[in-house]
């Protein structure tokens, strides 16, 4: 029997990714859009889901907030049929859009866990733009001190048009500053957070606790961290997990705020719209 009669009908891979600065506010929705349009002009057999209005089968592991880049994004497709790697590779090479690269392509088990159920952790780089004087890094370090010493940091999001509080500092496994790079005029901060259904803490509200809200930055997401990959599971396993319940704000705290009790440092998201905060990078 050939090799080629053995292939499986059905073809699981993996892409990692590079999202760039170019397309870093895009939606998710976009996002998903670009991959499917790209998949498509490579001509790539793309297998799709059953219903009455089909999608491809296409699955990230944790979409990027819109104005974060990353540097080595999965991605799940399905192919039916199969197709060598190498032909995969060199056919999205050529289609893909600037700001988004290529990193590599990887066969997968037929029986594999769908991506946001395995991930543990993430890994992010803070990076401010800043000219002398604006800011250094005993001021950043600090800012850092301080956030690390509460234990305490609640925020105020909405799920579903309805708003709600938890807090951040326990998800926050790992802050400090990293230095400063004096020819690309930028500080550094390296930060390390769970990620886990409930219980996750974003670079974006660190960002903001901070009080780093105004300066022109970069949020770059280094890694994610798999509980089934064993060098991953290694790392995360030196922190505690935080579920969900314990982060979650106790009940009337909502109640509270609304009516403008004294509590611990809150802060809620928006009041600038996202074009506003593009400016910010580019000012």
């Amino acid at each position: 029997m050939s090799d080629e009669t053995q292939l499986p009908l059905r073809q699981h891979l993996r892409i990692r990714y590079a999202k760039g600065e170019a397309v870093k506010f895009i939606s998710h929705h976009d996002e998903f859009r670009l991959w499917e349009r790209a998949l498509r002009r490579a001509d790539l057999p793309l297998l799709y889901k059953q219903g009455f209005n089909p999608q491809p089968h296409i699955q990230f592991a944790a979409p990027l907030g819109v104005g974060i880049t990353g540097v080595r994004e999965p991605l799940d497709i399905i192919l039916a049929p199969p197709l060598p790697l190498d032909e995969v590779t060199a056919r999205l090479r050529s289609t893909l859009p600037p700001g988004v690269t290529l990193v590599d392509v990887q066969e997968l088990p037929d029986k594999t866990t769908a991506l946001q159920n395995l991930i543990i952790g993430a890994e992010y780089a803070i990076v401010l733009y800043a000219e002398p004087g604006d800011i250094d890094g005993a001021d950043l370090q600090a800012r850092i001190d301080r956030l690390l010493a509460t234990d305490e940091v609640w925020r105020v999001r909405e799920r579903k048009g309805k708003p709600y509080a938890y807090n951040l500092r326990p998800l926050i496994l790992e802050l400090r500053y990293t230095g400063y790079d004096a020819v690309a005029e930028e500080h550094c901060i390296f930060l390390r957070t769970q990620m886990r259904a409930g219980a996750t803490g974003r670079p974006d509200e660190v960002v903001d606790a901070l009080g780093l809200d105004d300066f022109p930055r970069t949020l770059r997401r280094e890694c994610l961290y798999f509980e089934d990959v064993p060098e991953d599971a290694a790392v995360m396993a030196a922190y505690p997990v935080v579920e969900q319940a314990q982060v979650a704000a106790p009940k009337g705290f909502l109640q509270q705020l609304s009516l403008g009790a004294p509590s611990a440092d809150v802060r809620r998201r928006g009041g600038r719209s996202l074009g506003e905060r593009a400016a910010d990078e580019f000012d």
